[in-house]
């Protein structure tokens, strides 16, 4: 089972940098929470984590 915790530190580095994207992910139930975990995931560069971080200000989900 996959621990909640197991966020990408790019994930969690980008969060923090936007407050506003925090406190939407922070509402998200967890399967939306996995969601924006697996597609980190995929991610290959900084540009591509922080468009996925800047789209949860937008509704990602």
């Amino acid at each position: 089972m996959e621990n909640k915790y197991d966020m990408p530190i790019g994930l969690s580095f980008q969060l923090g940098l936007n407050e506003k994207a925090l406190s939407v992910y922070a509402q998200m139930n967890e399967t939306e929470k996995r969601q924006v975990v697996e597609a980190a995931r995929s991610v290959t560069s900084k540009l591509e984590m922080q468009q996925l971080v800047s789209s949860l200000e937008h509704n990602f989900i």
